[in-house]
């Protein structure tokens, strides 16, 4: 049986991108027949890996697992896969010299994953002969939930009334993902839709972030902060809601957009890199500017005002979903990948 080591800087329950794609790479894989542990490299020593003996590991995001990756492979070399998740590069790239920390992994590494298109066009014009035939484009899956409650029963949970139009935000608080703007702008919405809510849900990342946020929050009656919830929670949320929102600087390829398409969500999203390849614009959701109030603001009215819109970009969304994003075409990928390397 091949043994499969998985490597990522975050883990369940904290709910974020990385967390999610670990837990999803080991359930399939597992299914399929490989032998994986999934190891934090926050956490967990590095000598349990080698314990682990695995035929090859596979590690996500190519900046927080560096050290414990160096520490890791002085004394165990097997294949070497590093998906770039896109905090890892999205810092740095088109902007400034790639950081040596990086630039080594990526150059030792036996394989680099990147999401889209338009990072591997980005990644190759930065350093072409340093992952040349190294990159494979993998793109995000989501995983399905059963639905066996009803939407109302979740809105009366969290005290939100039946006729009220819910705009869902999912992310950790930290600045790129940009939760103030939002907030701030949504007062201008609330004053044409009284009916409007901006829920957000997700782990504290940045104190002052979260301090900010919760400052401007206490502001504003239309905003909730619900805390740091469990997957299948944030899933029921989401089959409650009515719009989902992402205002992030960058992305790499959000596992909560794709988590909000599969539940028929339209998605009202900021037109980062990442963001493009999921939301085409007037398909499956709106696009707005990062830095555009009025956009966005008109965007949301857009949305709240026309239900029968809501419903047909959601619609569009569940068929991109199901085309281009499920969990068999991702695992058929990694795995012919595996292959290839072994």
């Amino acid at each position: 049986m091949i043994r499969i080591a998985l490597v990522s800087p975050l883990t369940l329950p904290f709910y974020c991108g990385n967390s999610i794609l670990a837990e999803r790479l080991q359930q399939g894989l597992t299914g399929r027949g490989y032998e994986v542990s999934l190891f934090n490299s926050t956490k967990d020593d590095p000598g349990d890996t080698i314990k682990f003996s695995p035929h090859l590991i596979h590690s996500l995001n190519a900046d927080k697992p560096y050290q414990w990756m160096k520490q890791l492979r002085s004394q165990y070399r097997v294949p070497w896969v590093i998906t770039l998740t896109g905090t890892d590069y999205n810092d740095w790239i088109g902007i400034k010299e790639i950081p040596s920390h990086i630039k080594e992994s990526m150059g030792k590494a036996d394989a680099v994953v990147v999401f889209h298109k338009e990072a591997f066009r980005l990644l190759k014009t930065y350093q072409p002969q340093l992952i040349q035939n190294k990159i494979s484009i993998i793109p995000q899956a989501v995983a399905p939930v059963e639905k066996d409650y009803q939407s109302l029963s979740i809105r009366k949970e969290y005290g939100i009334d039946p006729h009220h139009v819910i705009f869902l935000m999912v992310s950790g608080m930290r600045p790129l993902k940009n939760i103030p703007f939002v907030i701030e702008t949504f007062y201008e919405v609330e004053k044409q839709i009284s009916n409007v809510v901006l829920l957000h849900a997700g782990p504290v990342i940045d104190r002052k972030e979260a301090k900010h946020i919760r400052y401007l929050g206490k502001q504003r009656q239309y905003f909730q902060h619900l805390g740091e919830l469990s997957t299948l929670k944030v899933r029921k949320l989401m089959q409650a809601s009515d719009v989902f929102l992402n205002a992030s600087f960058h992305e790499g390829m959000s596992c909560a957009i794709l988590e909000a398409m599969s539940e028929g969500l339209p998605v009202l999203a900021s037109s980062a890199a990442g963001n493009l390849e999921l939301v085409k614009d007037c398909i499956n959701g709106l696009l707005f500017s990062v830095d555009n109030r009025e956009a966005l603001a008109e965007a949301a009215m857009k949305l709240a005002h026309d239900p029968e819109l809501r419903k047909n970009m959601g619609e569009e969304g569940k068929k991109i979903i199901a085309r281009h994003h499920s969990e068999k075409r991702e695992l058929d990928l990694y795995e012919s990948l595996y292959r290839r390397l072994l």
